[in-house]
């Protein structure tokens, strides 16, 4: 598993702090290390309230975090900063993300007022859950 920060984005604290989340995530429940393997895709995430774009492309079991949407990214997550940190504090049980607590019922309230939209999502469903569960902190 290898992270890297593209030119541009180590000025970007969000880029550093997902970058930090992921490899303490990984440590921290080295299961999840088998999702990071899998995903193979191109990730476009907006945090609205902040003016921040970065692309995340996962490819051979390396990360690059680029600033900026870089190309047509298969998912697209567009969020307040409040809902990105409810996705990354959502429970994972069975395998899925858990929607049956605080931090769940928060990113279903996101997505039914716009607050959080995810765009490539049902056709990228199975990755989407790999990433949600990386992500996570539980």
């Amino acid at each position: 598993m290898k992270i890297n920060l593209a030119d541009g984005a180590k000025e970007i604290g969000l880029a550093i702090m997902l970058q930090d989340l992921i490899v303490q995530n990984i440590e921290q429940h080295p299961h999840k290390l088998n999702d990071f393997k899998k995903l193979d895709m191109v990730i476009g995430l907006e945090v609205s309230d902040a003016a921040i774009k970065l692309t995340l492309e996962f490819s051979n079991c390396t990360l690059t975090i680029q600033p900026g949407i870089a190309g047509q990214p298969a998912l697209n997550i567009t969020a307040d900063a409040a809902t990105v940190m409810n996705l990354s504090n959502q429970k994972i049980k069975w395998g899925l993300p858990y929607y049956f607590d605080e931090s769940g019922r928060e990113i279903i309230k996101a997505m039914r007022s716009g607050r959080l939209r995810v765009t490539g999502m049902i056709r990228h469903f199975a990755s989407l859950i790999r990433f949600s569960r990386v992500m996570s902190v539980h």
